[in-house]
């Protein structure tokens, strides 16, 4: 005897595999890619003065819990890792640029947060299948055509970018104001490149 599905669950598992294929995929570069490679995340940078540089970092599009406290911890989590990479991004510049160290001048991180509710209407449903399946099984009776049940879909996503102003110095901590907030680039790329063990080589996470 042939099986006869439920139409409406169907018609709600499809739904919701197209949103998971419409969903924001994995990065497919690695996280220390310039934003014109990656596309959606990476580094830039531009010059403002001879000895002076604005480095950004737009760091991957995540997923984040609806529950507050928890969205507010992946959210703190997606922070550091923009303003990280942003400091590992100017180390490298300082690098490039001949410059043992480095200022920051001026620092700033913005989050874009996403919130997504979608409510989809269920598939006519026909006559013969209402009657032997939908409200015979959910207690319902009547003439309705459609699936009462409407597919609620929710979801958040957050996006963290960090701006970095920063001076290139000869030396680390050449006068009293070289030496506050300064950072000696090596050291730096040094240890980011431990705490980020994969960030240059393998794909983002």
């Amino acid at each position: 005897m042939a099986m006869i599905r439920p139409l409406g669950f169907v018609f709600v598992l499809s739904l919701f595999a197209a949103g998971c294929a419409g969903g924001a995929s994995p990065p497919s570069k690695p996280l220390m890619s310039s934003l014109a490679d990656a596309k959606t995340f990476g580094y830039s940078e531009r010059t403002l003065a001879a000895d002076q540089v604005e480095v950004v970092y737009l760091a991957p599009a995540r997923r984040v819990s609806l529950g507050r406290e928890r969205r507010e911890a992946e959210i703190a989590r997606a922070r550091k890792l923009a303003e990280d990479l942003a400091l590992w991004r100017a180390a490298q510049v300082a690098m490039a640029r001949k410059a043992r160290a480095f200022r920051v001048l001026n620092r700033r991180t913005d989050v874009n947060l996403e919130l997504r509710e979608r409510i989809y209407e269920h598939s006519y449903v026909p006559f013969h299948y209402r009657r032997r399946y939908l409200f015979r099984r959910r207690g319902y009776f009547g003439g309705y055509p459609y699936d009462p049940f409407p597919f609620i879909d929710r979801g958040a996503r957050a996006q963290a970018k960090a701006t970095l102003a920063v001076a290139l110095l000869e030396r680390r901590g050449g006068d009293a104001t070289d030496a506050h907030d300064a950072h000696d680039a090596r050291a730096t790329a040094a240890r980011l490149r431990g705490e980020y063990p994969n960030a240059l080589g393998a794909k983002a996470e």
